[in-house]
């Protein structure tokens, strides 16, 4: 019986990560470090359209990824409240980006209300800008400098629980950009709940 549970064991591992990898493959990124600023208009949650660009700051564009379900979008909330002050005061525009398709654009301005979030969130509704991005978390971060180039792409910062950061590395980035320094790193990786997309949403052009 023994040998038995062994054999069972991985396999029930290998069934739940199928299962939490279900969905639609984030497509690779067509804009990377150096790359530009997309050309692109998200919805408002009052439901008009707007182009990216609109609000960047003179010093540059920080966008990230959002969720109202997300725990981890959720527990770094009052970070990225912190942050989106951070970067008025250095001169970057900042939005969060819902790319959920399970999360409409009524749910995302209550949630903003109830949380007490002021900065602008934009509706990615066929999920254009995270599959140029090549975005899979909330959160997840980017940062475009004055001229539109990305400089930093990854996470807030090294953990979920406030009390245990020790590298601050989107602030360090918003530092870099806004004094014109390079970011190093550059990039980090992301973590957090995956976007929740519309399969073949992007790619058919909806």
């Amino acid at each position: 019986m023994k040998t038995q549970w062994h054999a069972l064991i991985p396999a029930a591992f290998f069934l739940a990560a199928v299962a939490c990898g279900q969905g639609p493959k984030v497509p690779v990124a067509s804009v990377g470090i150096g790359g530009k600023l997309p050309a692109i208009q998200l919805t408002t949650v009052a439901g008009a359209s707007d182009d990216l660009a609109h609000y960047a700051g003179k010093n540059g564009l920080v966008v990230i990824f959002v969720s109202t379900r997300c725990p981890y979008s959720n527990d770094y909330e009052m970070r990225m409240e912190e942050l989106s002050h951070a970067a008025a005061q250095r001169g970057l525009g900042f939005v969060g980006v819902n790319a959920n398709r399970t999360e409409p654009a009524e749910e995302v301005v209550e949630h903003s209300k109830t949380d007490h979030l002021t900065f602008t969130i934009l509706k990615d509704a066929n999920n254009r800008l995270a599959d140029i991005l090549g975005a899979s978390f909330t959160p997840e971060s980017y940062v475009f400098d004055q001229a539109g180039v990305l400089r930093y792409h990854g996470r807030i910062d090294d953990s979920r629980n406030a009390g245990n950061v020790s590298s601050h590395d989107l602030q360090g980035a918003l530092d870099a950009v806004a004094a014109g320094r390079s970011v190093a790193p550059s990039e980090t990786k992301a973590f957090g709940c995956t976007i929740k997309r519309i399969p073949g949403a992007s790619s058919s052009g909806n």
